[in-house]
């Protein structure tokens, strides 16, 4: 994608950055402290609607102040009502290993985590560590594809290409600002029935201007 044009980069930053300031979503997890329940969180929200996570992360912040707590805890599973039951034995090994030690910074050490793969361990540095870091889901994957024209599959978010120009694409300063824009515009805006007419940056999109 080294054809893709600097001015182009950078309206898309500036356009998701500045839509992202006043379309900011108030999730209760954005306004935590605790590392341990951010985590968890991330881990929640992979592959499942924001919306559905809600009632589950309350509770299991009321009822898990630790890692230890969870273990202690063999009967609630709060992955079921998700469709996710089988994320409740990973998280039980995660417990495991960080009831007695602080979750680590560095990608490399989260990665070695149950439970935590690229999504999770970039998700949780860039907007909860404020560490940059760049990241990559299906939602994001659609609107890259969409605004810079490049064809799509389920596996695009595995490729190292997509992953180098995602990287770039991050700005050095502002990415926690330029990683929740993105979020939060692939989930109400550019949907897989796209909200085209209220997009900011359908003047440069190719998708839009191809339809």
């Amino acid at each position: 994608m080294s054809n893709i044009s600097s001015t182009k980069t950078i309206f898309f930053q500036k356009a998701i950055i500045n839509w992202g300031k006043g379309n900011f979503s108030d999730f209760p997890w954005r306004q935590s402290g605790n590392k341990w329940h951010l985590l968890v969180a991330e881990i929640m929200l992979q592959r499942t609607r924001a919306e559905q996570v809600i009632p589950e992360y309350l509770k299991f912040i009321d009822k898990y102040k630790s890692p230890h707590d969870y273990i202690m805890d063999s009967y609630y599973n709060p992955f079921a009502s998700l469709g996710l039951s089988w994320r409740h034995d990973i998280l039980k090994d995660l417990c495991r290993i960080l009831k007695n030690k602080s979750i680590p910074e560095s990608k490399t050490d989260l990665l070695k985590l149950p439970g935590v793969g690229d999504y999770v361990a970039a998700a949780y540095r860039s907007l909860h560590l404020n560490v940059r870091d760049y990241i990559i889901d299906s939602n994001i994957v659609r609107l890259y594809s969409r605004f810079f024209g490049f064809s799509s599959d389920g596996e695009l978010r595995r490729k190292k290409w997509l992953k180098d120009f995602a990287d770039n694409l991050t700005p050095i300063k502002n990415f926690r600002r330029f990683n929740y824009g993105l979020i939060d515009y692939t989930r109400t805006i550019c949907k897989v029935k796209p909200l085209c007419n209220g997009c900011v940056i359908r003047k440069k999109c190719l998708f839009n201007n191809n339809t």
